[in-house]
């Protein structure tokens, strides 16, 4: 059970969007706007002289959904990281401004189940994902964010702020990411944002569709695994011994992901010394 606040009144709830369960969609709505976006799609293609591929949005709305939860759960069929932006537009379109509200999520979350959120989210503790989430404005997570591939899909319509990101799965963010450290791990899926700004970025195995701006970035072919010419020695210049550890099979210790995220779960400091702009 996910504890909410809302005007200021914490309330109990029993379904993690709204107090009367899952949020009714109007189907009609949601395809006279999709078919609005397939036709723009269809002619910028067109005017650039590039396949049009934009017959999937068509068929994306063509079931009959009965809430917003159940028709971003699709997106675990289609996370086609060109397709993934346009959910939460598309949801924001149709609800329209006068049906946001802003949300506090109280204490840490555990996201088993497709979620929704059409507004701000906060999330006051930590936010692990493992199902399809999709919030149309700003997210803000006061502890750390992660998500789990390929069960989970996360879609922000605005900015994204927490102190340390994990992804391995596939996460759009219509903004930008500000963190302490941004994670992307594994091959499979992509991160996209506008701007991330953190101190820490590493692009392990993961593409990152971004402007970075960074104290220290590892990118793809800078990191290579943490086997990349001279990283392990800037890491240890830069992060904290007990983040550290070595494998059996391994001479020398390297970045450990799990003891970096969890120091950095417990609130402990994982850089050596004061950032940029510190007091």
């Amino acid at each position: 059970m996910i504890m909410l606040e809302n005007a200021g009144a914490p309330a109990r709830i029993d379904h993690p969007v709204t107090e009367g369960g899952p949020l009714p969609i109007d189907m009609a709505a949601v395809r006279r706007i999709a078919e609005e976006t397939r036709a723009a799609l269809s002619e910028a293609c067109r005017a650039a002289g590039i396949p049009d591929d934009s017959d999937w949005l068509a068929e994306r709305v063509r079931p009959e959904y009965e809430s917003y939860q159940a028709f971003v759960a699709e997106l675990r069929h289609d996370c086609d990281p060109d397709h993934v932006p346009f959910i939460p537009k598309l949801c924001a379109e149709a609800l329209g401004d006068d049906a946001r509200t802003n949300r506090a999520l109280v204490g840490d979350q555990q996201l088993d189940e497709p979620f929704f959120h059409h507004g701000d989210l906060i999330v006051k503790g930590h936010l692990d994902v493992a199902a399809p989430f999709v919030v149309t404005g700003s997210l803000t997570v006061e502890g750390c964010m992660q998500d789990c591939g390929p069960d989970s899909v996360v879609a922000v319509g605005g900015d994204m702020t927490t102190r340390a990101v994990h992804t391995d799965g596939e996460m759009y963010v219509g903004g930008d990411i500000e963190a302490e450290i941004v994670y992307g791990y594994y091959n499979d899926n992509t991160l996209q944002a506008g701007t991330i700004r953190a101190r820490l970025v590493i692009e392990d195995e993961h593409a990152t569709i971004a402007d970075v701006e960074a104290e220290t970035h590892f990118d793809l072919d800078d990191f290579q695994q943490g086997l990349g010419d001279g990283v392990q020695e800037r890491l240890r210049e830069l992060l904290v011994d007990e983040v550290f550890s070595n494998e059996e099979d391994e001479d020398e210790e390297q970045l450990d992901q799990t003891l970096l995220f969890a120091r950095l779960r417990e609130g402990e400091n994982v850089f050596r010394t004061a950032g940029a702009g510190s007091d």
